[in-house]
């Protein structure tokens, strides 16, 4: 390589003048390597920033939902996918209950939210009857559970009664559990 083709890749690779770059070469006897450091030393290259590699074995977020997004791609990725949903839901289903409880507020009938979701997929106008005559009959409601089992389900719960007369709270029934 003569004189001005090192010139010429002291350049490219330094982003400095020709005046510069010829300087710096016959001040270190033609040596681009070394003329790189001087180059380096004097600041006008950017140092690389420091790089660390690790073995240590971590779940990137990133390459998690990539990965979940391409077993979608596939009919098998899609439905895994919708079984796993509705196993969920099963357990979610059979982990919180509906509670029928009589005027006491003592648990009457406990039956899984799965379960109830059968009966009201098989026997759906036989439900609703039983429904309507635990309503009258002065029984109430309440979704006991780990999931379902809020305030907030149980208030609507309340807030749709047929019941006439008192309205105790399902706070009652959660004081005698």
């Amino acid at each position: 390589m003569d004189n001005y083709e090192m010139i010429e890749k002291l350049m490219e690779k330094a982003d400095v003048t020709y005046e510069e770059a010829k300087g710096v070469l016959e001040s270190v006897k033609w040596n681009l390597l070394d003329a790189l450091i001087a180059l380096e030393k004097e600041g006008k290259i950017k140092t690389p920033e420091p790089a660390s590699y690790t073995t240590k074995q971590t779940i990137n977020e990133e390459a998690e939902t990539i990965r979940k997004n391409k077993n979608l791609e596939t009919f098998g990725g899609v439905v895994k996918s919708i079984f796993t949903w509705i196993k969920n839901v099963i357990v979610k289903g059979m982990n919180n209950s509906l509670c029928i409880v009589d005027e006491k507020k003592q648990k009457f009938i406990s039956i899984p939210l799965t379960i109830f979701a059968l009966f009201l997929a098989v026997a759906f106008w036989l439900v609703v009857v039983l429904l309507v005559i635990e309503f009258f009959s002065g029984c109430s409601f309440v979704i006991d559970g780990p999931d379902l089992g809020t305030d907030k389900v149980n208030e609507f719960m309340e807030k749709i009664r047929f019941k006439s007369g008192k309205t105790d709270s399902f706070d009652d029934f959660n004081d005698r559990k």
